[in-house]
């Protein structure tokens, strides 16, 4: 059916108030909300990288969004899951709603929004995801494959996919790019698609005929957030849907998983021993108070146990000590400073013994 016929029928029922069926016409999906992502983050997330996740937020319609594990056009990649980012309802990209994908979700709209042509995009959902670079890592990539039911050749319509890293300097690096350069979007998508329905397990008429590897340069960044933005959108109405399927988001590293989970190991271990020392400072110091220890040498030693804690809390990318110990068995997922981990120990290390000495001196030992 040609787009404008149906524009003609979808008139003529809100005209006669009458009351048919297509596909999700009709259907209220709630209003347009902020949440937390972390789920539709660690769905795509590669395994071995679990760990470099910091937040993640959605911006869109809770309808768009779907990580799932049904299997369509060569997904999940990697582990059991992927996610779909539709600018209509995600769960009829793979399970179908009609011949033809008629539905408005009442999303996002952002004037100029389209980042090539710079037409107003609708429906737009977008989800944002902090990581923490891995100490070795070289590169970010992920697997993505775009779908449409807009008419490739027809430059009305240009729904889009745009993906792009932000990094903590204020570069942006597009990330997801076709063959020949171009971010995709309906136009120039043309000689990458075919158009037989369903394509692989995906239900909108046009499909990439292959899914692509986005990759961005993050060998500057090591033990710095990165943002990566994934963003879909309607461009020429709000109607016909869009998608890309995603997976697989990881970091390259120039040693292997067994060595990152290794150094992760050897964090987790100087920060167990920062804390036994914390403890003890905390026992030691009203000691060396009683036995007379000078103030000076008492100040120094609340410097540098102060001083250790600072550097713990910024080691773990947090201001609050009691959240460390969340995060080093991986309740809050944070790959953490290691410098700063050594730093702290010895540091907490150099408080401790700094009273002891003192107190033996004063004591006589």
């Amino acid at each position: 059916m040609e787009k404008s016929n149906v524009y003609v029928i979808l008139a003529i029922l809100l005209l006669l108030g009458g009351v048919v069926s297509l596909g999700q016409v009709g259907a209220t999906y709630g209003s347009v909300v902020n949440r937390d992502a972390t789920n539709e983050a660690r769905g795509i997330l590669n395994s071995n990288f679990q760990n470099s996740l910091v937040s993640a937020e959605f911006t869109g319609v809770n309808e768009q969004v779907l990580i799932t594990d049904h299997s369509a056009a060569g997904f999940p990649v990697d582990g059991s899951t992927y996610l779909v980012l539709s600018s209509g309802d995600a769960r009829y990209v793979i399970t179908g709603n009609g011949s033809y994908d008629v539905e408005s979700l009442g999303g996002v709209n952002i004037t100029d929004g389209q980042p090539v042509t710079g037409a107003n995009a609708y429906d737009v959902a977008m989800i944002r995801i902090v990581l923490r670079v891995p100490y070795g890592a070289t590169k970010l990539s992920f697997k993505w494959r775009f779908a449409t039911d807009e008419i490739p050749d027809d430059d009305t319509y240009q729904d889009f996919f745009y993906s792009y890293v932000k990094f903590p300097d204020g570069k942006k690096v597009i990330a997801a790019t076709l063959p020949n350069g171009d971010i995709p979007y309906v136009g120039p998508i043309a000689p990458y698609v075919r158009g037989t329905t369903p394509n692989d397990g995906v239900y909108l008429a046009y499909i990439t005929n292959q899914t692509f590897t986005a990759t961005v340069d993050v060998s500057g960044y090591q033990g710095k957030e990165i943002t990566v933005v994934f963003e879909i959108g309607d461009t020429g109405d709000d109607i016909v849907d869009t998608a890309v399927l995603i997976d697989d988001l990881k970091f390259n590293v120039l040693y292997s998983a067994y060595i990152y989970n290794r150094m992760m190991a050897v964090a987790q271990v100087w920060t167990i021993y920062f804390f036994r020392l914390h403890d003890e400072f905390e026992e030691v110091y009203p000691n060396a108070t009683a036995a007379g220890v000078d103030n000076e040498t008492l100040t120094r030693a609340m410097e540098l146990h102060n001083n250790a804690t600072q550097i713990m809390m910024e080691a773990w990318s947090t201001n609050n000590l009691n959240d460390v110990k969340l995060r080093v068995w991986g309740a809050i997922p944070t790959y953490p400073k290691m410098h700063l981990v050594r730093r702290a120990y010895v540091t907490e290390k150099e408080a401790i013994y700094t009273l002891i000495e003192a107190i033996e001196k004063v004591s006589g030992g």
